[in-house]
């Protein structure tokens, strides 16, 4: 479905993943943006991830019923809601990565709507990645940890449609790497290592850690190629990271450089429900056949923009 003069919608558009996304969008000039989120209070900053070019904005709890009227205008819907603030809560987290995204499915199969979500390089576990729209292959992955397997359940009822009358004439899951970049402020302690590497460098307060690999992605990074991806219409999972593991002691020492300041690390043990040593790191072989762009920074680079 084509972009130009239509409207895409932002689930989750103020947060960290969904503002960098709606920025680029709102570059390309091709699509007008509405966002779906919550705010909270001024003193997070997250209303400052606002786009400024943004054609409406829209509570959560109005999202239907703005669907519903509002349909013949809308080329498509982002959920990117940010299901790491459930805090624990399961109840929460399904909510945020399969029941909202399950209701907005219904809707994109009804009027023929394109959907596009964000899940997780969580859901592989240590099982070997694939893109694979093979329901029976995104059931067998073997995620470890809440926020993997919830990702995992929609992206598996999302390949289930196949290409059927249940399905949406374009469905693309985003397999996001670990993320940090410019707009955390609102996540409190939430905040990604590398975020947090850097303000305590900055504020020379010694920074608690528990090793750990993970793919790291900018933010802005990650919008680049989501952004292409959708303008494009295309559908399919997609792996979005550098493609490479980065540890704890590595992120620590980057913050370092980027800051030019000395960072003190206390080690600790990892948490019980911690994966620490993930082995998925981001495939990118499907970008490639499609000719999306995928230059990622160096974590050094990236903090000094952080």
């Amino acid at each position: 479905m084509p972009s130009q003069g239509r409207k895409f919608i932002i689930i989750g558009g103020a947060g960290l993943v969904g503002s960098a996304v709606a920025r680029h969008l709102a570059e390309d000039g091709s699509a007008q943006l509405i966002i779906c989120d919550r705010l909270g209070s001024s003193a997070s900053g997250k209303w400052a991830n606002l786009p400024t070019k943004m054609a409406d904005l829209w509570t959560p709890e109005d999202l239907m019923t703005h669907l519903d009227k509002a349909w013949r205008e809308i080329a498509g819907v982002l959920c990117f809601a940010d299901a790491g603030h459930s805090a624990g809560d399961m109840d929460a987290l399904f909510e945020t990565s399969y029941h909202l995204p399950r209701r907005v499915w219904d809707y994109a199969v009804a009027k023929q709507r394109a959907i596009y979500w964000a899940s997780s390089l969580q859901v592989y576990g240590d099982t070997a990645p694939s893109l694979s729209t093979d329901p029976n292959v995104v059931a067998g992955f073997q995620p470890k940890t809440a926020f993997g397997r919830a990702k995992q359940a929609f992206d598996y009822f999302a390949a289930s449609q196949g290409t059927g009358p249940d399905a949406a004439p374009i469905a693309t899951g985003f397999r996001l790497a670990s993320v940090y970049g410019q707009g955390e402020g609102h996540k409190g302690a939430l905040a990604s290592l590398p975020s947090r590497a850097r303000d305590h460098a900055v504020s020379e307060r010694p920074l608690p850690i528990y090793e750990a690999n993970r793919d790291w992605v900018h933010a802005d990074d990650a919008a680049k190629v989501i952004a292409q991806i959708v303008l494009h219409g295309h559908a399919g999972f997609f792996d979005v990271g550098s493609g490479a593991l980065t540890s704890a002691g590595a992120v620590a020492k980057a913050s370092e450089a980027a800051t030019g300041k000395a960072l003190a690390v206390q080690a600790r043990p990892a948490p019980a429900d911690a994966h620490t040593h993930q082995t998925a790191v981001a495939d990118h072989s499907a970008l490639e056949k499609l000719g999306i762009a995928c230059t990622f920074r160096t974590m050094e680079t990236g903090l000094s923009l952080t």
